[in-house]
């Protein structure tokens, strides 16, 4: 019979017990799930938004639930707002162990119909702002030894959907700059990992939905193209909780796929 090994996972122990973890987009949809699974596991979070009535109410629920939460505003588009936002976390809490760089958007319409500044804003919220968090966040993990950094990506970023080439480029490069990233600072000890969800129904996905004359046209398809079917918000967290949990630790520069086997598919 083979030996059980003394490296056993102690049950019921939170599972980012101490740990801090700043988490972008934070104020609503899989980022504030995110937010109060990560706080129910023992984390100290940081939820970082620029909606502040829905980040305070976030991090406020976590606390009243017997957490620690804080909110902290900030546009990651932007550098000075970052490197005040990990100041401040910093100042707070001391450190920071985990860096979710969930903060996205989306905007629906082919290469005609795309605005320049549509183009721009969506590279801005989904690419530079997980290069500024990390330019900032990166120094720190380095100096206490290590820490987890998960970009989100998405389905879209592995394959091709029309009418979203500015989404998908966007993720496309998110994929790969967690590659780069994981491959840099595997020397300090920094995981770099990026999670693809399938089609979440989030606040962003419903307010998507809401502007199409083809709604539930449209719903049908998605549902019918996910051989699970769409997925929840806490679907997400909780591959989210593996990547910042210990448990991942020798996972690096991979993207974790959770959709309902629509890229299999």
């Amino acid at each position: 019979m083979r030996k059980v090994s003394k490296h056993r996972i102690t049950k019921n122990r939170p599972r980012l017990s101490g740990k801090v973890c700043v988490i972008t987009g934070g104020a609503r949809g899989i980022g504030a799930t995110s937010a109060r699974l990560f706080a129910s596991e023992g984390a100290l979070v940081a939820i970082v938004d620029i909606k502040d009535t829905l980040g305070r109410s976030v991090a406020s629920g976590i606390v009243q639930r017997g957490g620690r939460a804080i909110y902290v505003h900030c546009d990651v588009t932007h550098s000075a707002d970052v490197a005040a936002m990990v100041r401040a976390v910093v100042a707070r809490f001391g450190r920071i162990d985990v860096l979710f760089n969930n903060a996205g958007t989306a905007i629906v319409g082919d290469v005609v119909q795309l605005s320049e500044e549509d183009w721009d804003r969506t590279f801005a919220i989904n690419v530079k702002s997980m290069f500024l968090c990390s330019k900032h966040v990166v120094p720190i993990m380095r100096k206490q030894g290590g820490g987890s950094i998960i970009n989100m990506g998405s389905e879209s970023g592995l394959i091709g959907l029309p009418m979203h080439p500015a989404y998908c480029s966007s993720k496309g490069a998110v994929v790969n700059l967690t590659r780069s990233m994981a491959i840099g600072h595997a020397v300090d000890r920094i995981r770099v990992n990026c999670l693809c969800p399938g089609t979440i129904p989030t606040p962003l996905y419903q307010e998507f939905m809401a502007a199409l004359p083809n709604k539930l046209e449209v719903e049908s398809f998605l549902k019918k193209e996910h051989p699970l079917g769409l997925g929840s918000e806490v679907d997400i967290a909780q591959a989210a909780l593996y990547l910042a949990s210990d448990e991942s630790k020798y996972m690096t520069g991979a993207p974790l796929i959770v959709d309902g086997g629509y890229t299999a598919k």
